[in-house]
């Protein structure tokens, strides 16, 4: 349900979602309008831009035309808390993301397996011209070693293992540089330069310019 702050209204809530979300999808307020159009409602780009301005309210059946156009989990949303929207709109772009990603997967494992079946039948091609076993195996590079199932199944865990391990550099990486900076700060704090600016430490060299405006008035 959407919360009110005392200085904001549904409409202006609805303003400042609008183009959040339409500049996160990268429309502009002309594709934006012809989506909507698109879907059987009347738009236009000053619609859009009136709106986004807060210049007028919105209609239900024109934000419903909106967030459909904008795919969003409802539409009601448009109207909730900015912060809130935000969050939430996240989760769906990396939601959708994690989707694509997956049906990428999908079709890259698919291919993958096709081309270790067609490696097979090449392999089995080279022994039967009079090959030997052990060129043919050694000219495979180790890839029919395991199912086609299996080698999917190992790229998968290595892509786990190298995120795991970047992580783990990026770990090791920052605690160097802090340890590098302790050890930086400790060799300044022994040498005596001083580590902060403090302004009633600043003397001025030649006439005291507070003194000279006081002279002049």
């Amino acid at each position: 349900m959407a919360t009110l702050d005392a200085d904001r209204s549904v409409g202006q809530y609805f303003a400042i979602n609008l183009r959040k979300i339409r500049e996160t999808k990268g429309l502009s307020q002309a594709e934006l309008a012809q989506r909507i159009k698109d879907l059987g409602h009347p738009c236009t780009q000053a619609t859009i831009w009136k709106l986004e301005q807060g210049h007028r309210e919105p209609k239900l059946t024109e934000a419903v035309a909106i967030g459909a156009a904008l795919d969003l989990w409802s539409w009601t949303e448009l109207t909730s808390n900015p912060a809130t929207f935000n969050v939430a709109t996240a989760v769906d772009q990396w939601r959708r993301r994690a989707f694509e990603l997956a049906e990428q997967t999908r079709a890259a494992a698919a291919a993958q397996m096709d081309a270790l079946i067609q490696l097979a039948f090449a392999v089995r091609a080279a022994q039967d011209a009079g090959l030997s076993v052990e060129w043919a195996e050694g000219r495979a590079g180790g890839w029919l070693e395991l199912t086609p199932e299996v080698t999917v199944l190992r790229e998968v865990l290595a892509a786990r293992a190298a995120e795991q391990m970047e992580d783990e550099e990026r770990d090791r990486r920052r605690a160097e540089e802090d340890r590098l900076v302790e050890q930086i700060v400790g060799a300044l704090e022994n040498s005596g330069v001083p580590l902060v600016i403090k302004p009633e430490d600043i003397r001025f060299v030649g006439p005291d310019p507070s003194r000279d405006e006081d002279a002049d008035g």
